[in-house]
């Protein structure tokens, strides 16, 4: 009975340390030469997986050259709208989701914001479903 004790303890011992180490990581996704457009399609990112429902958006993209307004819009695998922000680059904002859940794929969709000067701009940056 004592043997069967301990060996319960010991193995509650091991998945309580075990546990303790497991912990899951954001997905951060990065976009590169891609080139948007105002009149034209989204351009989408590959998809990332959200972490954690209730946890915002984030957006980031860099500093080249131009001062274009972007449209970023996180779209769940059917293409329903589940968070959004517009952003110049070389900033990086958070944006609500909406109805987005822990576990389900997402990606981002990227367009110019106004049509201004020149037809596209390229840009190149990084995002991820969950802020933080």
């Amino acid at each position: 009975m004592k043997r069967c004790k301990k060996i319960t303890v010991l193995l509650l011992i091991i998945l309580m340390v075990a546990g303790a180490g497991a912990t899951s990581a954001r997905e951060i996704g990065s976009f590169s030469k891609f080139e948007v457009t105002y009149s034209g399609p989204e351009k989408f990112t590959s998809y990332l997986v959200k972490e954690k429902t209730g946890r915002d958006g984030v957006v980031n993209l860099s500093n080249d050259t131009g001062s274009a307004w972007i449209t970023a819009t996180m779209r769940n695998s059917n293409g329903d709208y589940r968070g959004g922000v517009f952003l110049q680059r070389g900033t990086r904002e958070t944006f609500e989701t909406t109805n987005a859940v822990a576990n389900y794929k997402y990606r981002l969709g990227l367009r110019k914001t106004n049509n201004t000067g020149g037809g596209k701009v390229t840009i190149k940056g990084s995002w991820s479903p969950d802020y933080k």
